[in-house]
């Protein structure tokens, strides 16, 4: 898909039906004029579309022209308020001018800070125009510069397991796409402490690009950094060498074929000692490459080394300074384990209890607790039963006479009439939850 069709299908994404309104078109298409409240709503649009038809162009630097003439000409009529947009993004600091905001990342520590220092002298003095703005070639958008930064370390990060790593200029262009995109990158990232430019002279000129792969600011070049990016500029002349044989092989392989089915025998005996001497080469140049990545594996695993060292020495030394025996620091060690190897058990089993299980439980405790309400409603009844038995006996034992006693009975069969009515009124009854 072309740059100016996938443009058309962002801003119908973004703005809709209403792009091919005339009426809502005629008013974004106009110059800003009047105080800010008046043309606040048509900057914010154009300065939205902007940003968002670069995002998903994946680009962070526009040309001013493309502006205009490609990306939002709308059957000739171009908006008359992008000189004006483009000005106000550069002063709410939107936009970055390449030649005076940025500086040169090849040059050394002192080089860059003097030049920064110049560059905002510059910009202080000169005022710059919405036609300056509008005549340059590139305009860097900085939001989408400090998105491209962040994506281009997580993209060196997952395939270094390393806190900093060393690239070569070539492989750093081809992940940032482009040269120039490269030098604003890398512009960004040294200024931000990032990224460090190096280079070397051994027969070839070789560039390369050392860059933080962590919270840390990049640690300064040594020699050490050197001698790594000359192995790894090694390693992709080697695989782009392989490259050109496989090639070779392939063709030796076609033309052989090709000459024995023509029944030329001579000629295509020739293809395959071609061929036998350029898979000669390729293995010498395999062995080479293997050899080479073997050494750059011993020095990352040497760097790892030194750096578990070093928290070792630190450790130590943290332990010198607060009085720690070894006993305490192995029962610390211990205490550790222990919670760890605890919320293990708690995490396995978390993940060993099923949905399924949790349901089951959930339903029985359900039966459990109908039987308990119909355990107490027997009860209940029971009760009942019992208080109207209780009723009768006392009134029997209110009419019972005693003939041989007479009336010196009398009192003490109240009085046990009395008791079990009090007795009666003082057992608790069991109420349902």
């Amino acid at each position: 898909m072309e740059e100016s069709e996938r443009v058309r299908e962002v801003i119908r994404k973004q703005v809709g039906d209403d792009w091919d309104d005339e009426v809502m078109s005629r008013a974004r298409f106009k110059a800003l004029s009047g105080q800010r409240s008046d043309w606040e709503p048509t900057y914010l649009f154009w300065r939205d579309l902007i940003l968002s038809v670069a995002r998903q162009l994946g680009l962070f630097i526009i040309k001013p022209s493309h502006l205009n003439n490609q990306w939002f000409n709308r059957g000739g009529l171009t908006p008359l308020s992008l000189d004006r947009v483009l000005f106000e993004m550069y002063n709410e600091g939107e936009i970055v001018l390449p030649s005076v905001d940025l500086v040169d990342p090849t040059a050394g520590r002192l080089s860059q800070i003097f030049t920064r220092l110049t560059n905002s002298m510059i910009r202080r003095s000169r005022t710059t125009t919405p036609q300056i703005l509008m005549s340059q070639d590139r305009l860097i958008l900085t939001s989408l510069l400090k998105d491209k930064a962040v994506e281009v370390v997580k993209l060196l990060s997952e395939c270094h397991w390393t806190s900093s790593c060393i690239v070569t200029m070539k492989r750093f262009q081809d992940i940032c796409g482009g040269a120039y995109e490269a030098s604003a990158l890398l512009s960004h990232l040294s200024a931000q402490g990032k990224a460090r430019y190096l280079s070397l002279s051994k027969g070839d000129f070789i560039e390369g690009v050392k860059v933080s792969l962590s919270a840390s600011s990049v640690p300064s070049i040594s020699s050490l950094d050197c001698d790594v990016l000359h192995l790894i500029w090694t390693t992709e002349k080697l695989q782009q060498q392989l490259n050109v044989i496989d090639q070779r092989c392939q063709t030796s392989r076609k033309s052989a074929l090709a000459c024995l089915n023509s029944g030329n025998k001579k000629v295509a005996l020739r293809h395959v000692r071609q061929l036998k001497l350029a898979n000669e080469s390729r293995e010498n140049c395999a062995m080479l490459l293997n050899r080479v990545e073997e050494v750059l594996d011993v020095i990352a695993s040497a760097e790892s080394t030194k750096k578990v060292s070093e928290a070792i020495q630190i450790g130590a030394q943290a332990i010198k300074e607060n009085k720690m025996s070894v006993e305490e620091v192995q029962h610390s060690l211990q205490e550790i384990e222990e919670s760890i190897d605890t919320q293990k058990q708690i995490e396995n089993a978390l993940e060993s209890t099923s949905l399924y299980t949790v349901v089951e439980d959930e339903e029985s405790i359900e039966e459990e607790f109908k039987k308990l309400e119909l355990d107490i409603e027997v009860n209940s009844a029971g009760e009942t039963e019992a208080s109207k038995s209780a009723e009768s006996l006392i009134d029997s034992l209110s009419n019972l006479k005693l003939v041989d006693d007479g009336l010196a009975r009398t009192p003490a069969v109240q009085g046990t009439v009395e008791t079990i009515r009090n007795n009666k009124t003082e057992t608790p009854v069991l109420e349902t939850a």
